[in-house]
């Protein structure tokens, strides 16, 4: 994908785009940001970093792209992910009960 920012544009591997994208959603929802370093694509076809600062004033648009694919990097995507799941209230998950805490005794005298 190219991503347009404000003042210039760069070619990423579509799910880092779409987890960058993502990430700045949240960013915004939480009036936060954050810097983050991705894999690009060069003018020339290698492969770089770049430095995304990302905060709710970002102004972001990704546009499909042939060949981006090998700029993916699946660790930095993770990275990404987890990011954005720090941003998130959490969530209570009910428990079943298991078959141990269901036979304990507690009218038992014995230690």
């Amino acid at each position: 994908m190219t991503l347009h920012y404000t003042g210039g544009s760069v070619v990423m591997a579509d799910d880092v785009a779409e987890a960058l994208i993502q990430y700045a959603r949240e960013l915004a929802a939480t009036k936060a940001s954050d810097v983050l370093v991705v894999p690009v694509v060069g003018e020339d076809g290698t492969l770089a970093t770049a430095e995304f600062l990302i905060g709710p004033a970002s102004q972001l648009l990704a546009v499909p792209t042939e060949g981006a694919e090998s700029g993916r990097d699946q660790g930095v995507i993770d990275d990404i992910d987890r990011r954005a799941r720090l941003l998130r209230p959490p969530t209570a998950v009910a428990h079943a009960e298991t078959d141990a805490a269901q036979s304990i005794d507690l009218d038992s005298s014995a230690p």
